[in-house]
């Protein structure tokens, strides 16, 4: 069975714009790979005192819009939308694991997940609604609500 470490770029108004596969044993064939090199995964403070504009240089312009700027893909555009093999989903902009493959699902257009990773996603604003990011850079991932299948009832 292949094992996938996805690091994608997906934004869900429903969750989700920070992560995209990144193969252990073969690459994601779905996207060419991206000018600027993705972050390397690394200790949190090394993300906590990044600038703007060191953001700016390590990220696609694509991937700055939706990770710092709290953009969002279209509906249904998303690279790893229809993705099913194993591995982890990354935050695209720092690295840190956020999702197991066995909690996707489809739900609305966006890569969904029913749970993450215990410590790697935060939140920002009221239940039900709130923004999802990352807890080791604060990259916005989407958002969290509460109507996803069991066993959470939540939706990434």
């Amino acid at each position: 069975m292949n094992r996938v470490t996805p690091i994608i770029l997906f934004a869900l108004i429903a969750l989700v714009s920070g992560c995209r596969p990144s193969g252990e044993e073969e690459p994601m064939p779905s996207k060419p790979a991206p000018t600027r090199r993705p972050a390397e995964p690394a200790a949190t403070s090394d993300f906590a005192h990044l600038t703007e504009a060191e953001w700016k240089a390590r990220l696609t312009p694509e991937r700055y819009a939706i990770c710092r700027e709290r953009g969002t893909e279209p509906s249904g555009s998303g690279a790893l939308l229809h993705e099913e093999r194993e591995g982890t989903y990354r935050c695209a902009a720092c690295g840190q694991p956020l999702f197991a493959s066995k909690t996707k699902y489809d739900a609305c257009g966006w890569p969904s997940f029913w749970d993450a990773m215990a410590g790697t996603v935060g939140t920002h604003g009221p239940a039900g609604s709130a923004e999802a990011v990352c807890s080791r850079c604060d990259s916005h991932l989407g958002h969290l609500f509460d109507d996803g299948p069991p066993p959470t009832g939540r939706r990434y």
